[in-house]
């Protein structure tokens, strides 16, 4: 047994505390010793102060404890080991305690100097504020987008810049939303992206700000890799197997690192020449395909607009591919509620568009029952809109980012040009093409003309 440890130390001070108590009570019962009465109890007050001692000291190294944990610091030293072995290992255990709270403290310092660090080099706005309005975090990034000093209350930022706030409102949004704001050198375009926090039972707003410019940009960039990769898979497709066979030929007429004479050649070898060299003629002339697809798609001629009724262009396009929509079993159509509905635009170019949209449905059709292209069109508030809708397979969620790429295509035997030149032609009329896809169901390509 150990008679160190907190408990037994506690209950022989009581039992000791209670005899004496007894003792005194039996001698002042049975006899007058004046004297050993006053001993007595003298004694049990000082066995009295010394457990009030003893709590004490416990109580003191305690509060020591909290007090460290709360200050966070780690040099307190502790005097409990010599008041027994269980307080001994209190003490080990307090001491362990403030090591592992100072560990897991400069472990979270440096995790907040991580993420502050990580906050203030990112390229990006980044401002959060709280539902009292006070803004708690704001970026360098975002102080230089904004040129603002680090606000800390969000109507001082309300009175810097007017426009924002009105275009923030009361935070009752979700999303992203635009903002322009003029500048010495013209308007400067900003995108802000707004998201709601809750940690606490407090709501925060998350504000996250960047300019239009370096989006663009990074699009920019982005398509231009895809189309690099593209079109080195392409060139690598056509150059490889001329760059193997004109090895072949090679191999065929030398000997012994000598040309070989012409009777030294069999008619096998002159066939399999003959082939070889078909194959690179072939490969050639598709690579001269493939550049000339792409002089095409890099310079296109500014358009020659003029009013075209979409009735008559409708009409000649279909009259132009029903032959071929009949021969894939495709029913070819148009249909238009308002009959006087016209774009200025260059008619061989859009003429040019609605005939790709249309050979780029046909192998989406194959073996579709009832399937169908329909060309429409409506006019909105921005101008109108030509829609080229059809029931095919659809384009996969994954791949459709991509289709207006150049020479991209989910076809082995596409070129990847039909969709990125119809793109590219109305951007040249200050218009888009769009596409909505769901697979399985269908695709519907939007020609939207801006108003002139």
């Amino acid at each position: 047994m150990n008679f160190r440890s907190y408990p037994i130390q506690i209950s022989l001070r009581l039992l000791l505390l209670l005899f004496s108590m007894g003792l005194l009570f039996y001698l002042s019962s049975q006899y007058e010793l004046i004297f050993v009465n006053i001993v007595m109890v003298l004694v049990l007050i000082g066995q009295a102060i010394e457990l009030a001692y003893y709590q004490q000291k416990l109580l003191i190294e305690t509060r020591k404890f909290l007090e460290a944990v709360r200050f966070g610091d780690l040099s307190t030293r502790f005097d409990l080991a010599r008041s027994g072995k269980a307080f001994a290992e209190l003490e080990q255990e307090f001491s362990r305690m403030l090591s592992i709270i100072h560990e897991s403290k400069v472990k979270g310092d440096h995790r907040d100097q991580i993420l502050n660090l990580i906050l203030q080099n990112l390229n990006l706005g980044i401002m959060l504020v709280d539902e009292q309005g006070h803004i708690l975090l704001t970026n360098e990034k975002c102080q230089e987008l904004l040129d603002i000093p680090n606000f800390q209350n969000w109507k001082r930022l309300e009175e810097r810049l007017p426009s924002l706030a009105k275009v923030i409102g009361n935070f009752d949004f979700t999303g992203r939303k635009l903002w322009s704001r003029e500048n010495g050198s013209g308007a400067e375009e900003f995108y802000l992206d707004l998201q709601h926090l809750q940690l606490a039972g407090i709501h925060y707003h998350l504000l996250s700000i960047g300019t239009m410019r370096h989006a663009l940009e990074e699009k920019e960039m982005e398509a231009w890799h895809r189309l690099i990769r593209i079109l080195a898979h392409e060139v690598m497709n056509s150059v490889t197997p001329v760059v193997s066979l004109s090895e072949t030929l090679r191999d065929m007429v030398a000997q012994d690192g000598k040309a070989k004479k012409p009777e030294d050649l069999s008619e096998e070898d002159l066939s399999d020449m003959h082939e070889a060299l078909s194959t690179i003629i072939r490969r050639s002339k598709g690579m001269l395909s493939f550049v000339e697809e792409y002089r095409k798609l890099s310079q296109l001629p500014a358009p020659e607009k003029t009013v075209v009724p979409l009735r008559e262009l409708f009409e000649e396009v279909v009259q132009l591919m029903h032959k071929e929509a009949e021969s894939r079993k495709v029913k070819l159509s148009y249909q238009l509620t308002q009959n006087r509905l016209a774009v200025k635009a260059d008619k061989k170019m859009i003429e040019q568009v609605l005939i790709n949209l249309i050979k780029n449905a046909f192998p989406a059709l194959e073996g579709r029952e009832n399937a169908f292209i329909e060309l429409s069109a409506e006019l909105q508030n921005e101008g109108v809109v030509v829609y080229v809708r059809d029931n095919g397979e659809g384009i996969d969620p994954d791949l459709i980012s991509q289709i207006f790429v150049p020479f991209f295509s989910t076809r082995k035997s596409g070129t990847g040009i039909g969709l990125s030149l119809s793109k590219n032609i109305m951007k040249t009329h200050q218009g888009d093409l769009k596409v909505q896809s769901v697979p399985g169901e269908g695709t519907l390509f939007k020609l939207c003309f801006g108003e002139e």
